[in-house]
């Protein structure tokens, strides 16, 4: 039987010429391509001020500003019956917070109640509906508990508001047992109206789109004074809205838009009847160009529907307005103008006019102005005037900005301690710093002194909701949340293993070989 010769001993000169090409390719390795790799593969993960990032304000029930001045009361007296009220404000719970001024000139104070005090022979409390402000008219033989019913007067009207409060706190996780007994002591039925209000209307955003459309079954009517309708019933709510939101308007017209084919309209005696349940499939998205959303606010629409000749007038069932409202989307009227003759026909039939003017919008427009409130979640009062209640409004707004403006930092304080595998740019640092910043002045008016900041502390919280949109959404850090290792390692392993293999092997050998010539003393 043959046998096999062992394989030559290597020479000191081969064995040496071997040693210096596995360190040569070594020493590439470890100076050279693992630098590279480094570099080209690294993530960069900006330091985030996680712990800010994750702090949780507590006390976030902030404090209505309220404005006294008198032309019957000395200043000495005005600054202690203002003490006295802001005292008394407070009930029981401790939870109605009024922030009150005293000053000559309370228009100084754009952003407070405006309440002045009139000697005379018994108390009232009234709203002034020219300016918005309150008088208030007092026996000036007892002034005694003049602070108290001023007090209680001030609760009374911004009783919805401090309910809003309570609730939002509670639907963002800041239920403490103080707002649940705050809860317990408010009417029902208001709590009920506070609750349908956060439903039907949409979150709080620092940018909105309003879409005013004209839809008609046929060729006519294809013009209307949209822009004086406008001008007259939406402006000034967008105006006092400015400092809060940034809210962009469009109207479009749509000639022979048919409603959708499923929705038959009933003859009765007086015209044609649309019942409830047709409402809810009366919207023809399939035909009807309404954007579900332009930009990054959300879009509010507001169609209004002029149906054909035969169907005038279109009447809605039990409806005074002949309008409804979509929660979270939107308002509908349906109008018939009056029909106008057709000289050329020798019937003498009759057709709609080809021109809307602003008479006959009139009751549309006021139909979309009260769902603009409903919709942007404007307190509904039946005390307060409309500019206390976008006060209030811009208030709320700015809290709940302020939580989530919170929620998003939180979330991606999280996020970044979670997945160590996703970077963080410079830019990401830079728009947390800016949040957190804003932040700190949105705070301001979370206090009993800084009612009078709300006009700068509002602006604060946008430019805050904002940065913290752009931090969390920023699509340099999604790609890397889908790529974990097990990834890298499927990419890795097909390339570098038949390299690593003969490596890995040749170094074991050489190290053998160091180890066997020193026991031989070589």
């Amino acid at each position: 039987m043959a046998t096999t010769s062992p394989p030559p001993p290597e020479s000191p000169r081969e064995a040496s010429l071997n040693s210096r090409v596995i360190w040569s390719f070594w020493v590439v390795i470890i100076f050279l391509g693992l630098p590279i790799w480094w570099t080209t593969t690294s993530i960069y993960r900006a330091s985030l001020p996680t712990d800010s990032m994750l702090q949780n304000y507590k006390e976030l029930w902030y404090s209505i500003p309220i404005c006294l001045s008198s032309s019957s009361m000395p200043l000495s007296e005005l600054s202690k019956t203002g003490d006295l009220v802001q005292t008394h404000g407070k009930g029981s719970q401790h939870l109605f917070k009024f922030d009150v001024h005293t000053e000559k000139d309370c228009t100084q104070l754009p952003s407070a109640l405006a309440v002045s005090l009139t000697a005379s022979d018994a108390y009232s409390f009234t709203f002034l509906p020219q300016s918005g402000s309150v008088e208030v008219r007092y026996p000036s033989t007892n002034t005694e508990d003049l602070p108290s019913r001023i007090a209680e007067s001030l609760r009374s009207v911004y009783l919805e508001e401090h309910a809003s409060i309570a609730y939002l706190l509670a639907m963002n996780g800041r239920n403490g047992d103080a707002i649940q007994e705050f809860v317990k002591t408010l009417p029902s039925d208001l709590m009920t109206e506070v609750q349908k209000s956060a439903n039907r209307a949409f979150k709080p955003s620092f940018e909105y789109h309003l879409t005013f459309s004209l839809f008609t079954a046929g060729p006519s009517p294809s013009s209307w004074d949209v822009q004086a309708a406008l001008n007259q019933y939406i402006e000034p709510i967008l105006h006092a809205l400015a400092s809060t939101s940034n809210i962009s308007v469009t109207s479009q017209i749509q000639l022979y838009s048919s409603f959708s084919p499923s929705v038959q309209p009933q003859q009765i005696e007086n015209g044609w009847q649309l019942k409830k349940e047709d409402l809810t499939s009366f919207v023809n998205a399939a035909e009807w160009p309404l954007s579900p959303s332009i930009g990054t606010g959300p879009t509010i629409n507001f169609v209004v529907y002029v149906p054909a000749s035969k169907h005038i007038p279109l009447l809605l069932e039990e409806s005074q307005t002949n309008s409804w409202l979509v929660p979270q989307w939107g308002g509908i009227t349906i109008l018939n103008p009056p029909l106008v003759g057709q000289e050329e026909s020798e019937l003498g039939l009759k057709n709609l006019p080809s021109h809307l003017p602003q008479d006959q919008l009139q009751r549309a427009f006021e139909n979309f102005q009260s769902q603009l409130l409903l919709l942007l979640g404007v307190p509904q009062s039946s005390t307060l005037p409309l500019s206390e209640r976008l006060k209030s409004f811009q208030r709320l707004s700015g809290l709940s900005l302020y939580i989530r403006t919170s929620s998003n930092l939180g979330s991606l304080a999280r996020l970044a301690q979670h997945l160590s595998s996703i970077p963080i740019p410079r830019h990401v640092l830079h728009s947390v710093e800016h949040a957190l910043s804003r932040l700190e002045d949105f705070k301001l008016c979370l206090g009993e002194t800084a009612g009078s900041a709300w006009p700068r502390c509002l602006g604060s919280v946008r430019e805050a909701f904002v940065d913290s949109e752009k931090a969390f959404f920023d699509k340099s850090m999604v790609g890397q949340v889908y790529f974990p290792d097990e990834h890298k390692v499927a990419v890795y392993l097909p390339l570098l293993g038949p390299i690593g293999v003969p490596l890995i092997v040749g170094l074991i050998r050489e190290v053998k070989s160091i180890v066997a010539r020193r026991k031989k003393g070589i």
